[in-house]
């Protein structure tokens, strides 16, 4: 085994404790997501030298880039620094398969609850609308949606695309 896949598990193992936590506060807090990073960035320091620390920093930077997704209203902030961790602990390509794959899960998990709650055509139509808007007016603004109907905790997604990112290296 080498330090890479020790790196991703890491990562996988942070990913799932900051989801147990968002599950039941709503909340990521940063005393888990700011020592996952840091640790991230040693562990790629100690053992790839110099190119695993720049490699750290660039899936830290891959999971900030995930910034406008909070400026339009997809994330929360402990969504996005969660992701920084996940990156600076796997780096930068296992970041962006993180990413990829949560969004995915994410975007089913939302439309599968969309249509399973009561509100959820109008939710839909909602959403539709808001898109379109933006379409239209190429301006953006942060999505407002339906209240406590509309929020589930996507720290679970990210902690699924975690796992299936570290799969998908290893197959």
């Amino acid at each position: 085994m080498n330090w890479r896949t020790v790196s991703e598990g890491l990562a996988v193992a942070a990913a799932c404790a900051c989801a147990c936590v968002d599950l039941r506060t709503k909340k990521i807090p940063n005393q888990l997501t700011l020592p996952a990073a840091v640790a991230g960035m040693v562990i790629n320091l100690i053992f790839g030298g110099f190119s695993g620390l720049l490699t750290s920093l660039l899936g830290l930077g891959a999971g900030f880039a995930c910034v406008s997704l909070w400026f339009v209203g997809g994330l929360k902030a402990g969504d996005v620094k969660l992701y920084m961790a996940v990156g600076a602990l796997g780096g930068w390509r296992y970041a962006m398969n993180a990413i990829m794959y949560s969004i995915l899960i994410g975007g089913g998990t939302a439309f599968f609850l969309m249509l399973s709650r009561k509100s959820g055509r109008t939710s839909l139509k909602n959403l539709w609308n808001y898109c379109f808007n933006m379409w239209l007016t190429r301006r953006f603004w942060m999505y407002e949606g339906n209240g406590q109907s509309s929020y589930f905790c996507f720290g679970s997604c990210i902690a699924a695309g975690a796992i299936a990112a570290m799969i998908w290296r290893i197959i």
